[in-house]
């Protein structure tokens, strides 16, 4: 199950606070030079050590989770999580602390698992996230005051389905409810922080609330030795774990810093690869946009400047640095100060995405599911069958037809949503088989997503010209693993959002003005010409069409005084760039009709020319 609820965080405050710096360092290195010494290798070893207990959001199934169900009825019970789970969350707090440059040993404080379960009960049954939860009438006293007391010393999230998720969610902390004071992140890296608990309760329709511990201090204040804690920190820091549109915060030592001289602090970003320059004072509340605010409240750390920028769509998927300058401090001496780091973006897992969407399968066959990602990523990802009856996938994404029916592959990663792969099983039918000198070919397109379900029948029939610019349309977004945009199309015949995709591209024209004539079928000199404008359409350079055709000479065809003029030059360059062949006796055929088996075949030669090795 995908969840895409509303989710709801909320922080608190306490006054309460100790002083974090100075003394004997136990840790061994101070916040900065452990964040200023790291590698991306390091960053991604230490991700492997503390990565979720599986891939995906839907692993914490309420029937899976619990040693003891939680009941949100009388006679209410808080149930009981299974240890695994919550060292699950424990995994995500310590990610999060290392990349900080913190201390990542926090432990779970089993003594308060009965608090944290009945903090998450109490909020599941009122149906409400907040720290002051109300008695329900018919609630056992006792219960509601241990529920009362977690929920009001935790972070509390509604609608995420994993505790790992929720500690992130915690971390990001940007809406408009929770930016002005970023208090989940803050107290997650509160120095002194060395345990935690959390609660878990399902409440209707399975809708989760959780609670995490916030107020422990067992952590000597002599241990941690810092300037500044930033989110993100300093050197490289994976982009999975901070989006764009999130807030960045540092929390200034106020042991060093004078929290009480703030009017006069500016905040200057700077991104490296252009020069791009965000310029923050306290004016700036945009809680949707650009926004800036220095906030000395007890949430952890009592010093924390807090600013986002506007316009910041995406990072780059390499390294995308960016210059973080604070002015306008003061140390607690009197003296001006400033603070000065920069912060280097990176890809920590690859990014995986199914090339194949839809798939028809005949009952036995097998065939692999390819995807985009990188050679020597295995094990980033991950696929799962909903109905093993009709269909069983192993890790490698090798699909088995095992009955007739219809079920969902699921591909699913540690940060992407689930991908599904649509998987329809129908029994064999020998009348209705591919050539077999395409069937080699076939199945690379079928397995590169080439063939849709709605594609794969009548292998030897006539093509439409519909089917074919379709098709050329959804290999583009294949090869680009990106959507093609639509556009208004000249034609009065059809309306249909793929013909639409595939005017913007510049891949097809019509037959006449206005006209597209979608049923009517295609030339094979139809299709060279569409296939070159594709070719052209996916080209970044002449480069690549000239590697390709550089040993691939043609000779005039026998037949060429039937090829029309304006299919001359794209026929000879289909054929150059080996995408299309003859029909032998050294005649191309132009006028011949394309069968669909054929327009697997070329539009395979196609993909490999982009996409090398599959």
């Amino acid at each position: 199950m995908i969840w895409r609820p509303k989710t709801f965080l909320i922080a608190l405050l306490t006054t309460a606070f100790m002083s974090l710096a100075g003394g004997t360092i136990v840790f061994g290195k101070d916040v900065q030079e452990s964040t200023g010494e790291r590698s991306k290798q390091d960053i991604v070893l230490k991700w492997n050590t503390y990565k979720p207990m599986e891939m995906g959001f839907d692993y914490m199934s309420k029937a899976a989770i619990y040693e003891q169900q939680p009941v949100l009825a009388v006679p209410y019970a808080g149930g009981k999580l299974k240890s695994d789970y919550i060292v699950d969350g424990i995994r995500a707090v310590n990610f999060v602390r290392y990349l900080a440059g913190l201390p990542d040993d926090i432990e779970p404080d089993w003594d308060l698992q009965q608090q944290q379960q009945a903090a998450a009960l109490v909020n599941a049954v009122n149906d409400k996230l907040t720290h002051t939860p109300s008695r329900p009438a018919d609630m056992e006293e006792e219960l509601f005051d241990l529920g009362y007391k977690g929920a009001g010393s935790s972070n509390l999230y509604a609608g995420d389905p994993t505790l790992y998720s929720n500690v992130l969610g915690y971390m990001s902390d940007s809406d408009t409810s929770n930016i002005d004071r970023v208090g989940h992140r803050r107290w997650i890296l509160n120095p002194v922080m060395k345990k935690t608990m959390f609660g878990f309760v399902q409440g209707e329709q399975h809708y989760p609330y959780a609670s995490m511990y916030a107020f422990n201090r067992d952590r000597s204040k002599d241990e941690v030795a810092y300037d500044y804690v930033s989110w993100p920190s300093a050197g490289y820091f994976p982009s999975e774990l901070f989006k764009p549109q999130d807030a960045w915060s540092v929390s200034l030592n106020p042991d060093i810093y004078d929290n009480k001289q703030v009017a006069g602090i500016r905040v200057t970003l700077t991104r490296t690869r252009d020069q791009k320059t965000w310029s923050f004072q306290g004016l700036d509340k945009d809680t949707k946009g650009r926004y800036m605010n220095v906030e000395t409240s007890g949430f952890g750390i009592p010093f924390c400047i807090i600013f986002r920028p506007d316009k910041l769509s995406s990072f780059l998927d390499g390294d995308d640095q960016f210059s973080v300058r604070i002015t306008g401090l003061y140390n607690n001496d009197g003296q001006a100060a400033e603070v000065n780091f920069n912060t280097t973006f990176f890809q920590m897992t690859p990014v995986v995405t199914s090339r194949v969407k839809e798939i028809k399968l005949v009952k036995g066959e097998q065939m692999q599911v390819n995807t985009s990602f990188p050679q020597g990523t295995e094990g980033e990802f991950s696929f799962s069958s909903q109905n093993a009856a009709v269909a069983v996938v192993d890790w490698n994404g090798y699909i088995k037809a095992e009955g007739i029916g219809q079920t969902r592959i699921l591909l699913k990663s540690y940060f992407q949503q689930n991908q599904e792969i649509f998987v329809d099983v129908v029994k064999p039918d020998k009348s209705k088989q591919v050539s077999a000198w395409a069937l080699a070919d076939y199945r690379k397109a079928k397995s590169n997503g080439i063939i849709g379900a709605f594609f794969d029948e009548d292998y030897q029939e006539p093509i439409s010209r519909y089917r074919f610019a379709v098709m050329a349309a959804l290999l583009y977004e294949n090869i680009r693993n990106m959507p093609l945009e639509t556009t208004p199309t000249p034609f009065k015949d059809i309306d249909d959002d793929y013909i639409s995709k595939a005017v913007h591209a510049g891949i097809i024209t019509g037959t006449a003005p206005g006209t597209f004539s979608p049923d009517r079928t295609i030339s094979r000199q139809e299709a060279a010409v569409m296939l070159i404008r594709l070719f052209d359409a996916l080209s970044q350079s002449e480069q690549l069409e000239e590697e390709n055709a550089q040993d691939a000479a043609v000779p005039v065809f026998a037949d060429e005084g039937n090829i029309s003029p304006w299919a001359k030059a794209p026929v000879y360059r289909a054929v150059e760039l080996q995408l299309m062949n003859g029909v032998g006796k050294e005649k191309f055929g132009p006028r011949g009709l394309l069968t669909h088996e054929q327009t697997y075949i070329i539009l395979q030669h196609l993909f490999e020319v982009f996409v090398p090795g599959q």
